[in-house]
């Protein structure tokens, strides 16, 4: 298998977090050859702790906070130089099932993206996609192998001929979008992607979950701020506009992307009390940013 696996974490201030992440990779079943973490300049003694309970594991210290997304292509960057085969994202919110990336090998030869479900903390499998339709319905797979097209940066096996192809995240999306735009620009090359049912991830989505019941109904709902939710709509309309796509596909993501806005933004009005700070820190900070290219 050449130089075999390098799993890439990303962390940030979140110590606890990232020890139970890093506890729970060690007693995998099947290890990756390497382990790179990629610390955004946390200021809570991150690097000192990872540095003392796990020696084993490479850690690359930034100088300043890049974001999920300029981490992980800073680590993928690392881990493409070095030679791996694969590349293994996940956060520091990710725990992986002992037996997640055997699974994960075992199918490897049926795609260039291996991809597990994920679990959250209601027990809510979910993370997979398809560009146009939305969510995949996991529990009414029929097969324990299914395609994917959107996916998130939550265990997906990436092989080194993607990156040959489609290049590194784009780091200048900070946070959120990522990985769904990173996934459009491999289903655009042309390349596969698979989901394997039995691999799992336990993610912790969204941080704080809260539970609130309106109109009859009960919405499960994450405490995120405003300034993530500006970088929610901002990267979406910038993936969008990206896009090198036949007009009529780019019309379909334009219009899954104004669907998913306006679900979102009718929720966030039913179930949570600061929809309209989100909304006016969105409208202050603008959405349009000049620059669409893809990075190099």
């Amino acid at each position: 298998m050449g130089n075999g696996v390098c799993a890439v974490i990303v962390t940030y201030n979140r110590k606890d977090k990232l020890v139970k992440c890093l506890q729970r990779l060690r007693a995998s079943t099947v290890a990756p050859q390497r382990v790179l973490i990629v610390d955004n300049a946390s200021t809570d003694g991150t690097p000192e702790l990872v540095r003392r309970l796990f020696p084993e594991f490479g850690l690359l210290v930034l100088e300043h906070n890049v974001g999920g997304s300029g981490g992980f292509e800073v680590g993928m960057r690392r881990a493409y130089a070095s030679g791996y085969d694969y590349v293994w994202l996940f956060d520091d919110d990710a725990y992986v099932a002992p037996d997640c990336l055997q699974r994960l090998l075992d199918h490897a030869h049926e795609g260039d993206v291996i991809v597990p479900i994920q679990i959250d903390q209601t027990g809510r499998k979910y993370g997979i996609y398809h560009w146009n339709n939305g969510l995949v319905e996991v529990d009414k797979a029929s097969q324990p192998v299914i395609p994917v097209d959107i996916f998130a940066f939550v265990g997906p096996l990436i092989h080194r001929r993607v990156i040959a192809r489609v290049g590194f995240p784009r780091s200048d999306f900070f946070i959120s979008a990522d990985d769904t735009e990173y996934a459009l620009r491999i289903k655009n090359a042309g390349l596969k992607g698979i989901c394997v049912l039995d691999a799992v991830f336990y993610h912790d989505y969204g941080g704080r979950t809260v539970q609130v019941k309106r109109l009859g109904r009960v919405s499960i709902r994450s405490t995120q701020p405003a300034w993530k939710n500006y970088y929610n709509i901002r990267n979406e309309i910038l993936m969008a506009r990206a896009l090198r796509v036949p007009v009529i596909q780019k019309l379909g993501v334009c219009l899954y992307i104004f669907k998913k806005f306006g679900r979102s933004s009718l929720a966030e009005v039913v179930y949570e009390e600061n929809f309209l700070d989100k909304w006016k820190y969105t409208a202050e900070n603008g959405c349009f940013p000049l620059s669409s290219e893809f990075p190099t």
